[in-house]
């Protein structure tokens, strides 16, 4: 049988002795309980206590602005102006209009960052709630950085407010321009050791992947179909400017054999074969040409659908120096689709 020596005489025992057989002192060890070192558990109620949440925040935006425009307002009024009519009544009253608008956003702006930068380290709506502002470490910010935080605001209403909706769902409970100027909000209660503390060990919460992807998410569906709306028809109307010119470029040669043969005949034909055109060659997929009256011809195009059965008409004229000149207009086609010289100024 194994044994094991009294820790107060040295005696050996058995391994199953309650007590000592020399000296009657206890065998037995006190168990005691594991418990987590302190400073673990104190990061993890930090984590989880720190951090401003999403409605305190909420609510305090919603403070500073009641109260924000009731300063402004007595301020106007102080300063004679009025709450009602911004439009002037005179003219004198136009540099007072402008100095209203002028004030309000530099104010909005010097509000945020100097009360976020002074030792409140919040606006009055932040304080009432009990939160404040401070860097990543827990430290209080200097008036630039709250003046970045301030304008990156600017940035997180681009998408479509999602980037406020983050302080609810990050680790550290982040808005977005929070993450761009590199601050937290915080309860007030705690200082800036414990906050440090929670900002090295955030709880859970979205990965900045995942952030940069619902960002992008966001943004892309708007802008992707703004830009589609934009594109397929830009796109559309390029492709019918393109086969307009290609089918003059191509039927230009016309214009020589009418004039030709007028020259030598002195009357206009009225086909293009009697003009010298194989006609073959000018009726394609996409538009034919036909002899109009008095020289004239017709470019008729039958793709694409958006201009089938339009026309551009080309007629001869001839000038005091007996020279052939050639105009050209169209008929039932839109501008946007025909080359400067043959646009009217009664079609779209």
């Amino acid at each position: 049988m194994s044994s094991f020596n009294c820790s107060s005489c040295n005696s050996p025992n058995a391994s199953n002795a309650r007590f000592c057989v020399n000296c009657g002192a206890s065998l037995m060890v006190a168990e005691t309980p594991y418990q987590t070192p302190s400073s673990q558990s104190d990061a993890a109620l930090v984590s989880n206590f720190a951090f401003a949440g999403f409605w305190k925040r909420f609510v305090a935006y919603i403070v500073d602005v009641i109260l924000y425009l009731v300063a402004f307002a007595l301020l106007v009024l102080l300063f004679g102006g009025s709450l009602f009519t911004l439009t002037p009544n005179n003219s004198g009253n136009y540099l007072a209009a402008f100095g209203i608008y002028f004030a309000y956003y530099p104010g909005w702006w010097l509000y945020f960052s100097l009360m976020e930068s002074s030792s409140f380290q919040a606006t009055f709506g932040k304080k009432l709630m009990g939160i404040k502002v401070t860097d990543i470490n827990g430290q209080a910010i200097g008036f630039g950085q709250a003046t970045g935080r301030h304008f990156s605001a600017f940035i997180t209403q681009l998408t479509f407010l999602i980037g406020y909706l983050l302080a609810a769902f990050t680790a550290r409970k982040q808005a977005l321009h929070d993450m761009m100027a590199g601050t937290l909000v915080v309860n007030a209660r705690y200082d800036a050791n414990q906050i440090k503390t929670a900002s090295d060990n955030p709880g859970s919460g979205m990965s900045v992947g995942a952030i940069i992807a619902i960002v992008f998410l966001v943004l892309l569906i708007p802008i992707g179909g703004i830009l589609a709306a934009i594109a397929i028809p830009a796109y559309q109307d390029y492709t019918i400017r393109a086969k307009v010119h290609q089918a003059i470029d191509e039927s230009s040669h016309v214009q020589n054999s009418i004039t030709e043969h007028a020259s030598k005949t002195g009357y206009w034909p009225n086909t293009l074969q009697r003009a010298g055109i194989d006609g073959e060659k000018l009726l394609t997929e996409n538009y034919h040409v036909v002899i109009a009256n008095e020289g004239s011809y017709h470019i008729i195009f039958k793709k694409p659908e958006l201009i089938a059965d339009t026309r551009i008409a080309f007629t001869p004229s001839l000038s005091k120096s007996g020279e052939y000149k050639w105009s050209c207009r169209g008929l039932d086609l839109k501008n946007v689709f025909l080359p400067p010289k043959c646009r009217s100024s009664n079609k779209e």
